[in-house]
């Protein structure tokens, strides 16, 4: 009976001894399982921040696409401004014209009246010379 007695004492400080190791790594198992949980949750908070902040500058992207001028308006704008740069040129290229036009007429002009100057000079060098009526001194001395 002592062996029966010893061999139940001996499972009775076996059980409890399983008890107690089975305890503390249960204890373990849930204290690794909170730091598990605490650093998912930390990853989880720092995601949402992320995210909170690509969606606030995804906003922020959207506001100033709305602002900026559409495709057609800037082509509406570059006709304009060429349309005006072109008005321009074809203005100034007319009063070129017009001034090309004005100096050829007076070229012109001018060489008629050079040719007109030059034909009187030659009629004149071709005519003889007048004789001159008697000056008062010859006339006394006579």
């Amino acid at each position: 009976m002592l062996q029966r007695i010893a061999v139940l004492i001996g499972g009775f400080a076996a059980g409890a001894a399983l008890r107690r190791w089975h305890k503390h790594e249960a204890a373990a198992s849930q204290r690794s399982l909170d730091r598990l949980s605490r650093e998912l949750k930390a990853q989880v908070r720092a995601h949402e921040f992320r995210l909170d902040h690509l969606e606030a500058r995804a906003d922020i992207h959207e506001a100033k696409l709305k602002e900026a001028p559409r495709t057609a308006q800037v082509l509406a704008a570059i006709d304009k401004s060429v349309a005006k740069a072109i008005s321009g040129l074809e203005a100034r290229l007319s009063a070129q014209a017009q001034s090309m036009e004005t100096l050829q007429l007076t070229v012109s002009q001018t060489d008629d009246l050079l040719e007109r100057v030059l034909e009187s000079l030659d009629i004149l060098r071709d005519m003889p010379p007048r004789s001159e009526p008697p000056s008062r001194n010859d006339e006394l001395r006579h």
